[in-house]
């Protein structure tokens, strides 16, 4: 019985780090079709805007919160996004990952 709470409780787990909650703040445009990414935002060549502030829950591998940040920097309009870096979650061993959403000016 034991064994099987232990299964349960892990496979609940899973399935929750599969389920990661972005949470955005800024303005909603028509979508995108791609999404660059960067690491700073001295590596943007082009002019932009700052339409928005992400956050991802980072308990899950890197690859997979860049692709969740980046599918829904699609439907909210981004051409970009800076990855800002990650924060600790206040009494928690949690961290998230913080990025800007980025509108090229010249589209």
């Amino acid at each position: 019985m034991k064994r099987f709470l232990l299964f349960s409780a892990g496979f609940c787990l899973i399935l929750s780090a599969c389920n990661t909650p972005i949470t955005y703040f800024g303005d909603k445009l028509s979508p995108t079709n791609s999404v660059d990414i960067y690491y700073s935002a001295h590596d943007v060549k082009r002019e932009y805007k700052v339409i928005g502030h992400l956050t991802c829950p980072n308990y899950i591998h890197q690859e997979t919160v860049m692709k969740k940040l980046s599918a829904y920097s699609k439907t909210i309009g981004a051409d970009a996004i800076v990855i800002l870096g990650t924060a600790a979650v206040k009494d928690s061993q949690a961290a998230v990952v913080n990025a800007d959403a980025l509108k090229y000016a010249d589209k």
